[in-house]
């Protein structure tokens, strides 16, 4: 009874007569839609986080990092991690999040200038302001008045 079992007929027909092919291709059928679902999420997930921290700071001109938004950075970081050996089993994950970073900051970007396009602008002169508000005052040395400028190079 045992070695009827251990045949290829015997394993096939516990199976209910499906062939070893058969049952591989349809679970990697099932497993690539179901990875197609997670993948969905987790870039619906990254996307509305970053638009969550950007819409939390819009007060602030958005939440950057060295000057940059912090869902370009976050989106090209995930996707320089994903391609790095050490996550090859989770690169997938990695450029999933990455792309709803990316979308993210396109979305949130794309709107802006929208909103400025919308307002009278022209386009061209909409999509000058995509990283920044363009009325706002610049950081750094570009908001010291001329005359305080003048004072510092004369050493006064």
């Amino acid at each position: 009874m045992l070695g009827r079992f251990l045949t290829s007929g015997g394993i096939r027909s516990s199976f209910g007569g499906l062939g070893a092919g058969s049952l591989l291709r349809r679970t990697d059928a099932m497993l690539s839609r179901e990875l197609k679902s997670v993948r969905s999420s987790e870039v619906a997930l990254s996307s509305f986080t970053f638009g969550l921290l950007q819409g939390r700071f819009k007060s602030q001109g958005g939440l950057t990092v060295f000057a940059l938004p912090v869902d370009l950075l976050a989106g090209a970081t995930f996707h320089v991690l994903g391609l790095l050996n050490f996550s090859r089993n989770y690169s997938h994950h990695l450029h999933a999040f990455g792309d709803g970073a990316l979308a993210s900051f396109f979305t949130t970007t794309g709107y802006r200038v929208g909103e400025r396009w919308a307002a009278g602008s022209g386009l061209v002169k909409s999509l000058g302001g995509m990283f920044g508000d363009v009325g706002r005052e610049p950081a750094g040395g570009g908001s010291i008045a001329d005359a305080e400028l003048a004072k510092l190079v004369k050493g006064g």
